[in-house]
């Protein structure tokens, strides 16, 4: 691997950068689909990962859960810039909620989009987001309409390319629900990303992560290949959300 994307790699997982000014910026997503997993590896390997001020859920059974996921958006407007068609990406460690808000609390390690107004927000809110044009969120619907089968990949951004792809099935109707997913970011809470979504519903999804074994997400993953999403593993379908990203001091 090049000198440079080892140290992209290295920041991308484990570099915290210091900030201390408040900063907020605010998302619209419209027309989504996503999936979502999120599955058991090992806590020696997870908590380097993880700044002080948070705690891991399951570290005291020795095992952390890595959360995955991937988004398309017909429409992301990140404040008053223009919207866009979005891709996006984020990995994480599942964590226990910082303030006690949220249906899911993760960790953040990862963020890659196409979005160059969303990296950016990010970027200027102390988050090492990463840039990536090739990014690629393909669902093809099968005959009869029951389900079918996603393609995606994050094949740049200065760290090793991963890919996804697997069988997922369509939500059943009439089943939409109030979702709450927080991200967190440096240590002791010191950046959120609260994502609500008023109406999302979910289907199954069978899909493998791959990715090189000597990444850094090789490692955490145990290899090149990763479908043991047990804790939950879905395709999401959702017509709009809001993406609130707020900034504290820190310590």
């Amino acid at each position: 691997m090049l000198k440079n994307a080892t140290i992209a790699v290295v920041c991308l997982f484990a570099c915290f950068p210091a900030r201390a000014e408040h900063s907020v910026f605010t998302t619209a997503f419209t027309n989504c689909s996503e999936f979502a997993g999120e599955g058991n590896v090992s806590l020696a390997q997870a908590q380097p990962l993880v700044p002080p001020g948070y705690t891991i859920t399951g570290a005291a059974s020795g095992t952390a859960a890595i959360v995955v996921r991937i988004t398309r958006c017909a429409e992301v407007r990140v404040d008053e810039t223009p919207a866009l068609p979005t891709t996006l990406s984020q990995i994480g460690i599942n964590i226990v909620p910082p303030d006690g808000t949220g249906t899911i609390n993760n960790y953040l390690l990862l963020y890659v989009s196409d979005n160059p107004f969303l990296v950016d927000a990010f970027l200027r809110a102390g988050v090492p987001a990463r840039y990536d044009p090739g990014i690629t969120y393909q669902y093809t619907l099968n005959s009869a309409g029951t389900g079918g089968t996603l393609y995606g990949a994050v094949p740049s951004a200065g760290v090793p390319a991963f890919f996804l792809y697997g069988p997922e099935t369509e939500p059943p109707p009439n089943s939409a629900e109030l979702f709450i997913a927080n991200w967190w970011f440096g240590p002791y809470a010191r950046v959120k990303q609260m994502t609500t979504l008023p109406a999302i519903s979910f289907g199954t999804s069978g899909v493998t992560v791959f990715t090189s074994n000597d990444s850094e997400l090789g490692k955490l993953i145990g290899g090149n290949a990763y479908n043991d999403f047990s804790i939950l593993a879905l395709r999401g379908e959702y017509p709009g959300g809001t993406m609130v990203v707020t900034v504290s001091g820190g310590r």
